[in-house]
């Protein structure tokens, strides 16, 4: 058994769970400015992705990283909860409920690419080898560009800034196995498989994964709600009230 996850917990004890997993590289600490809003009403779980925190990365598929949720549930004596997901964490999200459709009340997807092209895929296998032989530090400052618009960057450098620490402490194999985990992916043929109440949030300035794109996994999810908000890669740092408005409303339907 792998070590359980680093992790943090907010709100009442005897609240629904919800459960946040956050983009590749980033930490549970992105969430943070989020926290007051969503543990008002649920118990918020936030944890570090395999490899992200003090444990070793390990070559990883995306079921495996779902897994390792499953087992930190079911340490912490999880029998359901809800899964917001932004990016790599949303792909985690979808994996975990192809596995274990029942454990989950809702699923949000946000901003997150569930199917790699030729193109793609070698995108995130070169970006491994890259932290690989060189560190963090060669990915920073262009991950920074594609997550952020160029008016929030200038505007808000202290966030900017603790997105630029987590990214540089994020452990370079660990990133990798994300990485390589992100080259492998494709989820879209099964998503007519999703038993999941599920809402897919796009930015509409996300330079990363396009907005028309996620919209067409809504359409491939049965029942599958969708909504494009102003903002880019990371939506509910750029625009945490629109961001928080519609989890916050999906998830008391469910």
């Amino acid at each position: 058994m792998s070590p359980v996850l680093e992790h943090t917990l907010h709100g009442p004890a005897d609240a629904p769970w919800l459960t946040l997993s956050h983009p590749i590289g980033a930490s549970l600490r992105i969430w943070d400015a989020l926290l007051p809003a969503l543990s008002r009403n649920y118990r918020v779980l936030a944890f570090n992705t395999h490899g992200h925190g003090g444990e070793a990365g390990a070559r990883n598929t995306m079921d495996d990283l779902a897994a390792q949720v499953q087992q930190l549930w079911q340490v912490l004596g999880i029998a359901r909860s809800h899964f917001l997901g932004l990016s790599l964490g949303g792909c985690i999200g979808v994996a975990l409920a192809l596995r274990a459709p029942k454990s989950l009340h809702s699923l949000v997807v946000a901003c997150s690419r569930l199917e790699m092209d030729a193109a793609a895929t070698g995108m995130w296998q070169q970006r491994a080898a890259l932290v690989e032989q060189q560190g963090m530090t060669p990915v920073v400052a262009p991950t920074l560009e594609r997550w952020f618009t160029p008016a929030f960057l200038a505007r808000q450098p202290a966030v900017v800034e603790d997105v630029r620490q987590q990214l540089l402490a994020c452990p370079p194999r660990g990133y990798a196995a994300s990485a390589r985990a992100l080259a492998g992916l494709h989820l879209q043929d099964r998503l007519g498989q999703l038993q999941v109440p599920t809402l897919y949030l796009a930015g509409l300035d996300d330079q990363a994964v396009a907005a028309p794109q996620i919209e067409g996994y809504a359409r491939l999810t049965p029942g599958a709600r969708y909504a494009a908000l102003a903002g880019p890669h990371i939506l509910h740092l750029e625009n945490p009230d629109g961001f928080s408005h519609h989890v916050l409303d999906f998830l008391a339907q469910h």
